[in-house]
């Protein structure tokens, strides 16, 4: 994947997937999560770098995208969405960060 030219998702319902779209992100509106690590695998080889999933779908299918927490890309970065209150993002948010430079910034 050519690194200068990565592209960014978001993967949710419409409740979280609108503002993204409005922002120029490449939307898509999933509710099944056992669509989610197909999807995500199609997007990674289609360019995208960055993908952002609504927090209730990344949680249900965890275990299957762990396979990319080693690999530089795709970063896949749970969002809140209607159902969570934000915290488990933010804490997978934080353990990212850590883990890129090492450090506890959140």
């Amino acid at each position: 994947m050519n690194e200068k030219k990565l592209k960014a998702a978001v993967i949710g319902d419409r409740s979280v997937t609108a503002l993204y779209g409005a922002a120029g992100v490449s939307v898509f509106d999933v509710t099944d999560p056992s669509a989610v690590p197909k999807l995500v695998s199609k997007l990674y080889g289609d360019g995208y770098g960055i993908i952002f999933a609504a927090e209730s779908l990344y949680k249900s299918c965890e275990g299957a995208l762990k396979k990319y927490l080693t690999d530089p890309y795709p970063i896949i970065i749970p969002v809140p969405d209607n159902t969570s209150d934000g915290s488990y993002s933010k804490d997978r948010i934080a353990a990212n960060v850590k883990k890129a430079i090492g450090s506890d910034l959140i």
